[in-house]
């Protein structure tokens, strides 16, 4: 009997501390399936471990009280609007609101230039036999047999006034766009020069075209990219790469057309000591072209090769890369200041419509050009005049 209860008791024990295990496994296995279930780390941060209270609390607006808040807002305003004592109310103006036409209307558009008759005239629009000389096969330009020089000959003179200062402006990367260049040699007055990249197609056809606007035409000349790693020049670019041969056949191939073409127009690129040398020959064979070169890069390194007698003239300011209307404007007032300080003044523009209307805006407050008995009686706010580069350009 005894040994009866004592089994009696061990299953009774046994079947307790079982219960005991079921209910403890049970009570931990809720505590974690009662853990919140986070839609984001975010959500995950605003609470302690363990479902604990929050550790952050954000009160979002109620969206439904929002139009009593604007109902409040309205009396604060009109207990604003009580005029003080002996003075009258003078409500706010409405807002005006801005319509598609008004932002379309801020929005730079050549399509807004005019179309202007020739304010100039250039004596030819393509090469003259006398001004060239076959070299390896190419007809390339040439100093002739009397010293008439292709800058001079295909280029023109604009007397400008003694009280006036000149300006001298040149829209390079033309020649991509038939339209765009439509609209800039028709918009704007002849005496803006123009710079053709050697990546145009048809460029004879679109070079004539602009001298027949009296525009003066030049050519990029591109040296390798200083971002050579990211971008390239092309293979019209004076590269690193190439050799001093290459490079001149390449500088040769920019005139091998039958439009007429005074020069080039140096784009910022790699001009340092490791391509001095080079840059040094194609300097001499633009000498012995008789054509002109602008240096618009940025640094000297263009500026400190020295060629004897080459008609040279580095760019004050150059316009590219922005499309910020204030510091396209910055860029500007510096280059009238330095007009207006200096006497003259060479502008380098990148072909972007932001650019160019913002050049034909400063252009159209310059003052007209008025003798001295004319301009006596009147005062000249802007005393500035156009003249083609060429104009600017010494020997």
């Amino acid at each position: 009997m005894t040994e009866k209860i004592k089994q009696y008791l061990f299953v009774t024990l046994a079947g307790i501390g079982a219960l005991c295990g079921i209910v403890i496994v049970g009570y931990f296995f809720a505590q974690e399936k009662s853990e919140p279930v986070y839609l984001s780390k975010i959500d995950k941060l605003m609470f302690h471990e363990k479902n604990q209270p929050p550790k952050v609390i954000l009160t979002l607006p109620d969206l439904k009280k929002q139009p009593e808040k604007a109902e409040t807002d309205t009396k604060k305003d009109d207990i604003n609007m009580v005029p003080e004592a002996g003075k009258p109310a003078v409500p706010e103006a409405p807002k005006k609101e801005i319509s598609m036409d008004d932002l379309l209307e801020q929005i730079p558009n050549l399509a807004k230039l005019p179309t202007k008759e020739a304010t100039q005239s250039l004596r030819y629009l393509t090469q003259r036999e006398e001004l060239t000389k076959e070299v390896n096969g190419q007809q390339l330009p040439s100093i002739s047999g009397k010293g008439k020089k292709p800058w001079v000959e295909y280029g023109t003179r604009v007397k400008v006034l003694p009280t006036f200062k000149k300006v001298a402006i040149v829209i390079k990367g033309m020649g991509f766009d038939d339209l765009s260049l439509q609209q800039i040699s028709k918009g704007l007055p002849s005496e803006v020069s123009f710079s053709f990249t050697p990546y145009g197609q048809d460029l004879d056809k679109k070079i004539i075209q602009a001298r027949s606007q009296g525009h003066e035409t030049y050519m990029d000349l591109l040296l390798s990219s200083k971002d050579f790693l990211k971008s390239d020049s092309g293979p019209m670019s004076l590269s690193l790469t190439i050799s001093d041969e290459e490079s001149i056949n390449r500088l040769r191939n920019l005139f091998t057309r039958k439009a007429a073409i005074g020069g080039v127009i140096v784009n910022d690129g790699i001009a340092d000591d490791d391509n001095k040398a080079t840059l040094e020959k194609v300097l001499t064979e633009l000498k012995d072209r008789g054509l002109l070169m602008v240096d618009a890069v940025d640094g000297d390194g263009i500026e400190n090769i020295k060629v004897s007698t080459l008609p040279r003239q580095r760019a004050d300011v150059v316009i590219e890369g922005i499309f910020n209307k204030d510091k396209i404007k910055e860029k500007i007032k510096m280059a009238e200041d330095i007009a207006l300080t200096k006497g003259q003044v060479l502008l380098v523009i990148e072909n972007k419509p932001v650019i160019v209307m913002a050049v034909y805006d400063w252009i159209n407050s310059f003052s007209p050009q008025l003798t001295y008995e004319e301009a006596k009686n009147k005062e000249l706010t802007l005393p500035l005049a156009l003249v083609p580069v060429s104009n600017l350009v010494v020997e």
